[in-house]
C-alpha cells in the first residue's frame, strides 16, 4: 500500500472518528406536556343547576408565534428564542384544549364536548370560547398567560372577560417553566370554571 493512499485512510479515519465525537455529544431532547388538575379538585357536591350539564368547549385560538414544536421564551424587548432541544410533545393548542376540557369536566363539573355541530354540541347549555394572546415565559423568568374568554347560552354572551396571570418561573430550566405555565392554564379553568356554575345557578 503506497504512501499516499495510507495518508488518504488515516484522515478519513480521523474525520470519522470526529463526527462520531461530535454526534455523541449532542444533548438529548426534552419532551413537555401541559397537565390537567388534579381530581381531588374536582366539587365536593353537583348541584341541580350543573347535573347533567353539557359544555361546548370551541376551538382554542393561541398565536402561531408559540404553537411550534420548539418552547418559545422571551428574551427581551420584540426578542423571543426557540429552543431546539426543549420541546412540547404535542402541538401545543391541542395540548392546552384537551387540558381544558378535562379541568371543566372536573371543576364545574360537567360534561365537555367540542363544539364542531354534532348533536351533543348542539344540545350544549353553553358554549365556551378562548382567545390566548400571551403564552411564554418572559427575559425576568415570569410564565404569562393573557387570553379573552367567553361563556354563551344561545346567541347571548353571558360572561365576557380578559384575564391575565403571572406565575414565577425561571429562565433557564424548562421544566420550571412549563409548569409555570400549566399553573397558569389552571388558574384560568378555574375562573372559566366559576363562571359557568355561576351561569347554571342563575339559568
Amino acid at each position: 500500500m503506497d504512501s499516499n493512499r495510507i495518508f488518504s485512510l488515516a484522515v478519513l479515519a480521523a474525520l470519522l472518528l470526529s463526527l462520531t465525537a461530535c454526534l455523541g455529544s449532542t444533548p438529548p431532547s426534552h419532551f413537555y406536556l401541559l397537565e390537567p388538575v388534579d381530581q381531588a379538585e374536582r366539587s365536593r357536591s353537583v348541584s341541580e343547576a350543573t347535573r347533567n350539564l353539557i359544555i361546548a368547549l370551541a376551538p382554542i385560538r393561541i398565536p402561531k408565534y408559540v404553537n411550534r414544536p420548539q418552547i418559545v421564551t422571551a428574551i427581551g424587548k420584540n426578542a423571543y428564542k426557540l429552543n431546539e432541544l426543549n420541546r412540547w410533545a404535542e402541538a401545543l393548542d391541542d395540548n392546552i384544549a384537551r387540558v381544558l376540557a378535562q379541568d371543566l369536566t372536573v371543576l364545574v363539573p360537567a360534561e365537555v364536548v367540542t363544539l364542531n355541530g354534532s348533536s351533543r354540541s348542539k344540545q350544549a347549555a353553553f358554549r365556551v370560547h378562548v382567545n390566548i394572546l400571551e403564552f411564554h415565559v418572559d427575559p425576568r423568568g415570569q410564565a404569562g398567560l393573557t387570553a379573552q374568554w367567553n361563556v354563551s347560552r344561545g346567541e347571548q354572551q353571558v360572561v365576557v372577560r380578559q384575564v391575565a396571570y403571572h406565575v414565577p418561573a425561571s429562565t433557564t430550566d424548562y421544566r420550571v417553566m412549563v409548569e409555570a405555565l400549566n399553573q397558569c392554564l389552571n388558574r384560568l379553568s378555574r375562573d372559566i370554571a366559576s363562571a359557568l356554575r355561576i351561569a347554571a345557578a342563575k339559568s
